[in-house]
């Protein structure tokens, strides 16, 4: 009798043992699911922040490599320095961008780019990090002073952009030259290759506001875009850490650090205003 008791014993012991043995495994299974969501298994390179830009966009992205420079470099430095990150930025045709991150050819884009629901099928994008306008160029006296007074002209713009897509959806310009990056179109407008250009206008304040002539601006056209990095679809830890941090650069005031930097004025509150939470809603 004091055997079998013992048998028992032992072997409700044992089932214990088995049963805290498979607890434990779970666990690690569960932890190995956790771990491969992390950021570090969906970067290109392991420890660094692989950035594709179009350069030069001053006052966003512009110099040489390695030593580029711009509000949107100071923006995913301050992010990847967050994340504990170094980064490589690697300079691209924005006429390709959307589709080459897509691809895996980059962790992330930042290069001024509008949020739009034709891009988002692409790509995701993060939270709102820049409120722009476009601005219509004209030569210095010029008699195109409104959107209007394109009809029937040449209109130049960047490729891929959404001031090219307003000149060709927008108006009723005659024709619609696109060229590389924005300064290139700035210069085709100063040359005489177009009548006007329509720029990011920021962009062109900044050639502006840099001693550039022979050109001004002839209007604003207030299309309320705002700027976001842009992300493959499948690197969700990427998107959710990139995310987060540009969220506690808003609340602690780094963001607006670099506006002030860049533009001497201060985050507006549409940027501000709206978090990482908020793009993945809008994704879903």
């Amino acid at each position: 009798m004091k055997k079998s008791r013992l048998l028992t014993l032992m072997a409700a012991l044992m089932l214990v043992a088995v049963m805290a043995f498979a607890v434990g495994c779970g666990s690690d299974d569960s932890s190995d699911s956790s771990s491969s969501d992390d950021i570090s298994s969906e970067l290109i390179t392991e420890g660094t922040l692989t950035v594709g830009s179009d350069i030069p966009f001053p006052p966003f992205e512009f110099g040489k490599a390695p030593a580029y420079d711009g509000f949107d470099i100071d923006m995913v430095n301050e992010i990847a320095s967050r994340l504990d990150l170094d980064v490589a930025i690697k300079d691209t045709s924005f006429d390709t961008i959307f589709t080459d991150v897509a691809q895996g050819k980059f962790d992330v884009v930042a290069s001024a780019s509008t949020i739009t629901p034709d891009r988002e099928k692409t790509v995701n994008f993060s939270a709102p990090y820049y409120e722009a306008e476009q601005a219509l160029l004209v030569p210095e006296g010029s008699d195109i002073a409104t959107v209007k007074d394109l009809d029937g002209r040449t209109v130049g713009s960047q490729d891929g952009t959404t001031g090219e897509a307003y000149a060709n959806d927008e108006t009723d310009a005659g024709s619609v030259r696109g060229f590389p990056n924005g300064p290139a179109a700035i210069a085709a407008l100063k040359a005489g290759q177009v009548e006007a250009t329509i720029i990011d206008q920021p962009v062109a304040q900044d050639a502006i506001d840099k001693g550039q002539t022979g050109f001004e601006i002839a209007t604003v056209i207030p299309t309320g875009e705002l700027y976001g990095l842009a992300f493959a679809k499948y690197t969700p830890s990427i998107i959710d850490s990139v995310n987060g941090a540009l969220d506690d650069m808003k609340g602690d005031g780094a963001l607006n650090d670099i506006y002030q930097k860049w533009f001497k004025i201060d985050a507006p509150k549409s940027v501000l205003g709206s978090t990482g939470a908020d793009s993945t809603e809008e994704s879903s």
